[in-house]
C-alpha cells in the first residue's frame, strides 16, 4: 500500500519551503562594483570617441570602508537644550550598522535609514561654530527643530564632530506645515556660511578654482563650457544663485546645476539622472549608482582624465590618498549598506499631499491633460512613458534603438547638461509628475520655480529674468523649450495646474 503524507505535514513542509526561499532571497546582496553590470547599465557619453574606464574592482575593494556609527541631530540654536552638547561629549562611539542582525525586510529598511543620514565629511566642532552652523539658515525650520543637513558624530577616537553631505543632506524637505519628508527635493541647506567664507578668502581661491574644474571638467566640452569661476566673489554668487533643491554637483558642467529629484516610487523609474545616465533595473543598479554618486565617478576616466586623480589627473591616486574635491577623505560603503539603503529609498512613502482644489477644477484640468498630449510622455499611472529623449544637436546612434527605451522627438530645452557633461549622454529622461507639487525647481538647470512660470510664454523671450537658477553673471536669459500648454487659455492652464498639483 502507498504511504499517503498527511495533510498537515504538507503543509507544514511548504511553509517550511516558502520560508527558506524567502529569507535566501531577502539576504542575497548584489555585489556594487560588478564591472560587467556597470558597461550594462551605464549609457556613454554623447560623443562616440570619448573612451571612458571604471576603476578596476581590485582598486574598488582596497578602498577604506565606512563604519557607520550612532549619530545624533544638530538643532536650530533656539531649540538646542542646555546642556546638549556636553552630554554628548560624554558619550562613547557606538557603532550602528551591523548586517548581521537584519534579518527581515523591516530590518534592512531601518538600518538603510541609517546610511540615508550618515554623513561622509566631518569637521571638529565647538559651541560657536556648532549653534553658527544653523543660526542663520535660510532653510525653513522644522516643527522639531532639527537642522537636517547636518549630524552630529562621535567616531572611533571619541571626539564629537559635526556631519555634513549624507543623503539626507539634499534628500531632505521641510513642509510648510512644519512637518519633514525624508526623500523629498531638499530645502534646508544654507549656504550662506560657505559663500561668505569663500568671500572673505578663508578658503583659498586657487584650491576653490582648482576644485571646481575637477567637478566639471568634460574632455569634449567645447573650450566655452570648460570654464571655472574668475574670482571668488564670482564663485560665491553662484553658489547663492541656485534656490533650494538645485544642486551644482559634481560631473555637471560649470553654471549648469540640477534640481534635486524625489525619491518617491523611484523603484518604478528605468533611467537614473536627469540624462539617464545608468539604467535602473534592480536594487544592485541602484546600489552601483550610489557608489558613483559618492566618489566613484570622480575615479572614472574620460579621455585619460580621471576628475579625482593624481599627476595633473593622469593617474588614480592610492585607496588611501584618494581625497574627494568637496574635501573629505572618500570612502566606500559596502555592499550590505548599499543594500540596505535601496530597500530604505524604495520604501519611502510620500507625505499628505496639503493641495486642495475644487473637484470641478481638477476634472477640467484632468481632461485638459489628455487632450493636449501630456499621457503621451506622461502616461499614467507612473506619469511617465520611461523613454529618454535626444536633445537638440544629438542623433541617436542605430543601435541605441536596442539598447534603451528612446521616444525620438526633441523637447528643445537646454542640451548642455545632456551634450557637454560628464552626465551627458545626448538625451533627458522623461520625468515623472508623481509628487510634483513637491518639486522646489523645474527644468534640466532649475531655472524656473513654479508651474505657473513654466507655462508663461513670457519665458520664452530674450528678456526673461527667471525666477529659479540664473548665473550670476547673466541680467537675463530665456529659458527655451518644452512649448507644450503655452497656448492654453488662462482658465485651462489654471485647471491644469491644479490638477498636476493633485498627483
Amino acid at each position: 500500500m502507498k504511504e499517503i503524507t498527511p495533510p498537515i505535514v504538507l503543509l507544514g513542509l511548504c511553509v517550511a519551503v516558502a520560508a527558506a526561499f524567502a529569507f535566501a532571497d531577502k539576504m542575497y546582496v548584489p555585489v556594487t562594483w560588478d564591472t560587467d553590470a556597470i558597461k550594462r547599465i551605464h549609457l556613454p557619453p554623447p560623443d562616440t570617441t570619448v573612451k571612458v574606464s571604471y576603476a578596476p574592482k581590485a582598486y574598488y575593494d582596497s578602498l577604506p570602508e565606512h563604519v557607520i556609527y550612532k549619530t545624533y541631530p544638530v538643532y536650530y540654536r533656539e531649540f538646542e537644550k542646555p546642556g546638549y552638547l556636553d552630554s554628548l561629549r560624554s558619550l562613547k562611539p557606538e557603532v550602528a550598522f551591523d548586517p548581521s542582525t537584519l534579518k527581515t525586510p523591516r530590518d534592512w529598511i531601518k538600518a538603510g535609514e541609517l546610511v540615508f543620514n550618515w554623513p561622509v565629511a566631518y569637521t571638529p566642532i565647538s559651541d560657536k561654530v556648532s549653534r553658527a552652523v544653523a543660526a542663520e539658515s535660510t532653510g525653513r525650520i522644522p516643527a522639531d527643530g532639527v537642522y537636517y543637513f547636518n549630524r552630529y558624530v562621535i567616531d572611533k577616537e571619541g571626539a564629537l564632530l559635526v556631519g555634513s553631505l549624507s543623503c539626507a543632506s539634499c534628500h531632505t524637505q521641510v513642509l510648510t506645515s512644519g512637518k519633514v519628508a525624508p526623500g523629498a527635493p531638499g530645502n534646508v541647506y544654507n549656504a550662506a556660511p560657505f559663500a561668505n567664507a569663500i568671500r572673505v578668502g578663508k578658503i583659498p581661491f586657487p584650491v576653490l578654482q582648482a576644485g571646481a574644474r575637477n567637478l566639471a571638467f568634460a574632455p569634449w566640452a567645447p573650450s566655452s563650457l570648460q570654464s571655472a569661476p574668475v574670482d571668488a566673489q564670482e564663485f560665491a554668487d553662484n553658489i547663492l544663485a541656485a534656490p533650494h533643491g538645485v544642486i551644482d554637483r559634481q560631473g555637471s558642467a560649470y553654471s549648469y546645476p540640477v534640481p534635486v529629484p524625489n525619491l518617491f516610487g523611484i523603484k518604478d523609474i528605468r533611467y537614473l539622472d536627469r540624462t539617464g545616465l545608468m539604467k535602473h533595473e534592480d536594487a544592485g543598479d541602484m546600489m552601483r549608482y550610489a557608489a558613483f554618486n559618492q566618489g566613484m565617478d570622480m575615479l572614472t576616466s574620460y579621455n585619460d582624465f580621471i576628475p579625482g586623480g593624481k599627476n595633473k589627473n593622469t593617474e588614480l591616486p592610492s585607496p588611501s590618498e584618494w581625497r574627494h574635491p568637496f574635501g573629505y577623505v572618500a570612502k566606500k560603503y559596502t555592499d550590505e549598506q548599499l543594500y540596505a539603503l535601496t530597500q530604505y529609498i524604495y520604501s519611502l512613502e510620500p507625505p499628505e499631499n496639503p493641495n486642495r482644489f475644487p473637484r470641478t477644477l481638477i476634472k477640467r484640468g484632468e481632461s485638459v491633460f489628455q487632450k493636449s498630449g501630456c499621457v503621451t510622455c506622461h502616461t499614467p499611472p507612473l506619469y511617465t512613458n520611461n523613454k529618454l529623449t535626444p536633445v537638440n544637436g544629438f542623433e541617436p546612434p542605430a543601435s541605441h534603438f536596442q539598447k534603451y527605451n528612446i521616444f525620438n522627438v526633441s523637447v528643445e530645452t537646454d542640451s548642455v547638461t545632456a551634450l557637454y557633461s560628464r552626465r551627458g549622454t545626448g538625451y533627458y529622461k522623461v520625468p515623472s509628475l508623481r509628487n510634483l507639487w513637491l518639486q522646489t525647481a523645474f527644468f534640466h538647470n532649475g531655472n524656473l520655480k513654479s508651474l505657473e512660470e513654466v507655462f508663461d510664454a513670457k519665458r520664452l523671450l530674450p528678456g526673461y529674468v527667471p525666477n529659479g537658477y540664473k548665473p550670476p553673471f547673466v541680467k537675463a536669459m530665456p529659458v527655451k523649450g518644452h512649448p507644450f500648454g503655452l497656448e492654453l487659455s488662462d482658465e485651462d492652464k489654471d485647471a491644469l495646474i491644479a490638477f498636476l498639483k493633485t498627483l
